[in-house]
C-alpha cells in the first residue's frame, strides 16, 4: 500500500493502474500462502511453483513502473527464505537486496542507501512475523504433548510404588485366604492363624495406602521431621532432632522429606531401634539430611528388603545432583545421609533472609523431552534476535533519512546520539520482560522510557530544525506497547500528524510526506507485533515446564484420591470380613467359608484397582457398587435399604457417584456404629441425587470426616470429585438424628 503512492505519482493510464492493482492483490495472496502455509495446505505442496509465479509478478511490472514497483520485489525476497531451504533461501535473500541496489543505482547516495536498507529490512520483518507466528503455534501445540508425556512418566512411578508397596500385600492376602479356606475342614486352628496373618497384612496395607496417598501430596522436610519426633516418641524410641536447614527450594525440600519418611519407614519395619537421631543442616552450599538409629545390631532386615525403596530414593536424589549413602558407621549405628546441592540463587536469597520459591530449581520440574539437548531456549532467543535486528534496521533507515539533509558534522553527531538514545529506550520497552522486574518496576520502566521517547522526539526539533525527523515509528510503537488502546491510537494519530507537519516544513514533496505518514504507522505496527510476539514466544517456551509440572501435580492429586477412595474401601472391607470370619469359624464354619470367599473376591478386585489407579482408566458402576455394598453390609450385620434405579448416567458422573458410595460406606464402617443404612439414587429436575443415610450419627461426627475442598482425605476428596462434575456435596447430621451424605449433580452441565 505504501509503494502504491509512488505508482500513483507516476499518473499511469487507467489500464496500467488495473494491472498494478491485479498484480498487487496476487502478490499479497501468494505472500500469505508462503508466510502461513497452514491457511491453504494444498497449495503449500506447490510452493516452488507459487514462488515462481510471485517472481514473475514482482519483476515483470518493473517494465511499466520502473523503480516505483521495487517494493514488490521485497515480498519475493522474503518468500525466498520462507519457501526454500536455508542454503538456497538466504543467498536468494542477498540477491533480492542487490536487486534493490541495482534499481536505484545512479541516484544520490542517501536514496540508494535508504532503499537498500529497506530492501533488507522489510523482507526480514516479513520473515520474522511469519516464522515467529509458526513457532508460537508449534509451541502452543507442543504443550499438550509435553504434559501428556510428563503425566505418563509420573504414572510409571505410580505403578512402581503401587507394586512395591501394595502388590505384595494384596497377593499375600489372596494366597492366605485361599489357604485358610482349604484348612477350615481339617485344621481349623491353623486356619485361624492364617486369618490372623491376613488381618495383620490388610491393616498394614491400609496404612501403606494412606502413606503412599500422603506421599503424593506436598511434603515439607520441617513438617516431616517434627511429625517424626511425635511418632517415634509414641513408639517408645528416644529421638533427638537438630533442624537448621532453613527455607529450601521446593524440589530439595520434597526429596529430603521423602528420604526422611522412607528412612523412618524402613527403621520401623526392619529394626528394633531404641534411639534415633535426625539432623538437617546446610553445609558448604548443600542441604544435608542425616538419619541414624541404634537398631543395626538387632536388625531383622530381610535380604533386599529395603533396597527397592532406597534405590528409588537414590535416583531421585541423583536427579538433583546429590548423593545418598547408607550403612553401618562401625559403631553399631545405621546411618542414612542425603546430600543435595543448593542452587546459587537459593543460597543467595536464603542468606538475605528471604524465602526461596519452589521455582528456584529446575529439578522440581518434570523431565521433558528435549530438555538439556543442545539449545533448550533456541525459540525465545531466535525471536529476540529477529526483533532486535529489525529495530536496529529501522534505526539505520531513519538515520539515513536524517543524514540526507546533510547537517554539519557536529549537528550530525548530536542527531545520531539522540536517535541512538531513542533506540536504547525502545529496546528497553520491547525487552523489559527479559529482566526480573516486579510488576511495579516493569510498569515504571515502560512509562519512564515512553516519556523519554516523547521528549527525544519533540525537544531536538528546537535545536536541529527541519533536519530532525527522529524515530516517530518507534514512539508510536512504544505507545501501543505501553498505553491502553483507547489512549494509544489518538496519540499515534497526533504523532503521525506532527511528523507530517515537520516534513512539510522541511520542504519535502507531497508524495514523500504521504509515504512517511504510512511508514510511521507501519513501523509502529511492526514494532508492536514483533515485541509482543517475542515476549509471547518466550513466555510459551518457559511455561511449557510449568504446565507439565502442574499436569503432574494434578495427576498426583488424582492418584492420591483414587488410591484412598478405591483401595481404602477394599482393605477396610477385607479387615472387617476377616474379623467376622474369625468369630464365625467355630460356630458357623459354612458361613465363615462363604465370607472368606467374598474376601478373596475383594482382594482380587483390589489388585485390579491397583492397576486401574496407576493407568488412570477407572470406570465404576453405581449399580455394581450398590450390590456389593448390600452384600457387605449384610455380612457385618447392618440392615440396608437400597434403591439406585436412576437410569443410565454419563460415565464420569457414574464413576464419581460410585466412588462417593464406596467412600461413604467406608467412613460409616470406620467412624460409626450404625445398625441401619439407606442408599438412594434418584433423578431430579436438574440431574441426579445420591443419598446415604445411617443411624450412627454420633460416630460419623468424628473429626476424620473433613468436608473441606481439597481436604486431606475422605469427604474432602469426594467434595473435589463432585465439584469437578458440576455437583454439590453435603454431609452432616439431620434433624431426625441420623447422618446424611448427599450429592446432587446437574447432568446437562456435567455432560457439557
Amino acid at each position: 500500500m505504501i509503494d502504491a503512492v509512488f505508482i500513483w505519482n507516476e499518473n499511469p493510464p487507467w489500464w496500467e493502474g488495473l494491472v498494478a492493482l491485479f498484480c498487487f492483490v496476487a502478490i499479497m495472496g501468494l505472500q500469505l500462502v508462503h508466510s502461513f502455509p497452514q491457511l491453504l495446505p494444498g497449495l503449500h505442496r506447490y510452493r516452488y511453483a507459487t514462488w515462481s509465479l510471485q517472481a514473475v509478478l514482482a519483476y515483470a511490472p518493473i517494465a511499466l513502473f520502473g523503480s516505483a514497483w521495487s517494493g514488490m520485489t521485497e515480498f519475493l525476497t522474503a518468500s525466498s527464505v520462507l519457501v526454500f531451504p536455508a542454503v538456497i533461501g538466504w543467498p536468494l535473500y542477498g540477491a533480492g537486496v542487490l536487486t534493490c541496489w541495482a534499481l536505484y543505482s545512479g541516484r544520490d547516495t542517501s536514496t540508494v542507501l535508504y532503499n537498500v536498507l529497506e530492501g533488507a529490512l522489510i523482507p526480514l520483518t516479513i520473515i520474522g512475523l511469519s516464522r515467529m507466528s509458526d513457532m508460537i503455534v508449534k509451541l502452543h501445540r507442543s504443550r499438550a504433548e509435553l504434559s501428556r508425556l510428563a503425566v505418563a512418566g509420573e504414572r510409571l512411578r505410580f505403578a512402581r510404588d503401587l507394586h512395591d508397596v501394595l502388590g505384595y500385600s494384596l497377593s499375600a492376602v489372596s494366597l492366605k485366604c485361599e489357604l485358610a479356606y482349604r484348612l477350615f475342614a481339617d485344621a481349623p486352628a491353623k486356619a485361624q492363624e492364617e486369618l490372623g496373618d491376613v488381618l495383620r497384612t490388610s491393616r498394614k496395607a491400609l496404612a501403606d495406602v494412606r502413606s503412599v496417598s500422603r506421599g503424593y501430596r506436598e511434603m515439607s522436610l520441617s513438617g516431616e521431621a517434627h511429625a517424626a519426633v511425635s511418632m517415634l516418641s509414641a513408639a517408645g524410641i528416644r529421638t533427638s532432632l537438630t533442624f537448621d536447614g532453613g527455607e529450601l527450594p521446593g524440589a530439595v525440600d520434597t526429596v529430603l522429606a521423602t528420604v526422611l519418611r522412607e528412612g523412618l519407614t524402613n527403621m520401623l519395619r526392619h529394626s528394633k531401634a531404641e534411639q534415633c537421631e535426625i539432623r538437617a543442616e546446610r553445609r558448604d552450599g548443600t542441604a544435608v539430611l542425616s538419619l541414624a538409629n541404634d537398631g543395626i545390631g538387632r536388625s531383622r532386615l530381610p535380604k533386599g528388603g529395603a533396597d527397592g525403596g532406597l534405590t528409588a530414593l537414590d535416583s531421585r536424589v541423583q536427579e538433583l545432583g546429590g548423593t545418598l549413602a547408607h550403612g553401618s558407621d562401625g559403631q553399631g549405628w545405621y546411618r542414612l545421609e542425603a546430600v543435595v546441592p543448593l542452587p546459587a540463587r537459593a543460597e543467595q536469597e536464603s542468606g538475605a533472609g528471604r524465602p526461596v520459591a519452589p521455582e528456584a530449581s529446575d529439578a522440581d520440574q518434570p523431565m521433558l523431552p528435549g530438555r538439556g539437548l543442545g539449545h533448550p531456549d533456541m525459540v525465545p532467543r531466535a525471536a529476540a534476535a529477529m526483533t532486535f535486528t529489525v529495530l536496529v534496521g529501522y534505526f539505520l533507515a531513519y538515520s539515513v533519512i536524517a543524514m540526507s539533509y546533510r547537517p554539519p558534522l557536529g549537528k550530525a553527531v548530536a542527531i545520531e546520539l539522540c536517535m541512538f538514545a531513542t533506540l536504547v529506550l525502545q529496546l528497553a520497552i520491547s525487552f523489559q520482560w527479559r529482566f526480573a522486574w516486579s510488576a511495579r518496576q516493569a510498569r515504571l520502566l515502560r512509562h519512564g522510557a515512553l516519556a523519554g521517547l516523547l521528549l527525544l522526539q519533540c525537544v531536538p526539533w528546537s535545536f536541529f530544525g527541519p533536519s530532525w525527523l527522529g524515530l516517530p515509528g518507534f514512539v508510536a510503537g512504544a505507545v501501543l506497547l505501553t498505553l491502553p488502546t483507547a489512549v494509544a491510537w489518538p496519540l499515534i494519530v497526533a504523532i503521525t500528524a506532527a511528523t507530517e507537519v515537520a516534513l512539510y516544513q522541511a520542504g519535502n514533496a507531497p508524495w514523500d510526506i504521504i509515504y512517511e505518514g504510512f511508514y510511521t504507522v507501519m513501523c509502529a505496527l511492526v514494532v508492536f507485533g514483533l515485541s509482543r510476539m517475542a515476549q509471547l514466544a518466550s513466555e510459551l517456551h518457559w511455561s511449557r515446564t510449568e504446565i507439565a509440572r502442574l499436569a503432574v501435580t494434578t495427576e498426583r492429586l488424582r492418584f492420591a484420591r483414587d488410591l484412598h477412595d478405591l483401595l481404602g474401601f477394599s482393605l477396610s472391607a477385607i479387615t472387617l470380613k476377616c474379623e467376622l470370619v474369625r468369630r464365625l469359624a467355630q460356630t458357623k464354619p459354612v458361613q465363615a467359608q462363604a465370607e472368606l470367599t467374598e474376601v478373596l473376591q475383594i482382594a482380587r478386585q483390589a489388585l485390579a484397582d491397583v492397576r486401574t489407579v496407576a493407568e488412570g482408566r477407572q470406570r465404576m458402576s453405581l449399580t455394581a457398587e450398590a450390590e456389593s455394598a448390600t452384600a457387605m453390609l449384610a455380612g457385618v450385620g447392618i440392615r440396608a435399604t437400597v434403591d439406585t434405579d436412576c437410569g443410565e448416567l454419563p460415565g464420569e458422573v457414574e464413576t464419581v457417584l460410585a466412588t462417593m458410595l464406596r467412600e461413604g460406606l467406608t467412613n460409616m464402617l470406620r467412624h460409626s456404629k450404625a445398625a441401619h443404612c439407606e442408599i438412594t439414587a434418584e433423578r431430579t429436575a436438574a440431574g441426579v441425587r445420591l443419598t446415604l443415610v445411617n443411624d450412627g450419627v454420633d460416630g460419623c461426627a468424628a473429626p476424620g470426616l473433613d468436608s473441606k475442598v481439597n481436604g486431606g482425605s475422605g469427604i474432602g476428596n469426594l467434595t473435589t470429585r463432585v465439584n469437578a462434575v458440576n455437583g454439590r456435596l453435603e454431609a452432616g447430621a439431620r434433624p431426625d438424628g441420623r447422618f446424611e451424605l448427599k450429592a446432587e449433580v446437574e447432568l446437562l452441565a456435567a455432560a457439557a
